[in-house]
């Protein structure tokens, strides 16, 4: 894609993982610590991330390493993409 202006995007990545091999409590206590008891806090809100879908944030490119980080704590299987998202 020639001739893209790339100042009008931002890097961004998107992680897609699975929370498969945590058992229910855990579940509950990795959701809590991503979205907070209350829904409004926690990693998300820290990080200014997006929920796309059950499974999928997409997080500004100098906060990945945190999130990743995270995931990892969690032992989490997780495939981390770099993106360009227009401004």
């Amino acid at each position: 894609m020639t001739g893209i202006i790339l100042k009008d995007y931002a890097r961004m990545v998107l992680f897609s993982y699975t929370t498969k091999h945590l058992l229910k409590k855990d579940k509950i206590r990795f959701y809590y610590a991503l979205k907070g008891r209350d829904g409004k806090s926690g990693i998300i809100k820290l990080y200014h991330a997006s929920h796309l879908s059950r499974a999928v944030l997409l997080v500004r490119d100098k906060a990945s390493r945190d999130v990743e980080d995270f995931l990892k704590y969690w032992k989490c299987r997780y495939i981390g993409r770099d993106v360009f998202v227009k401004r």
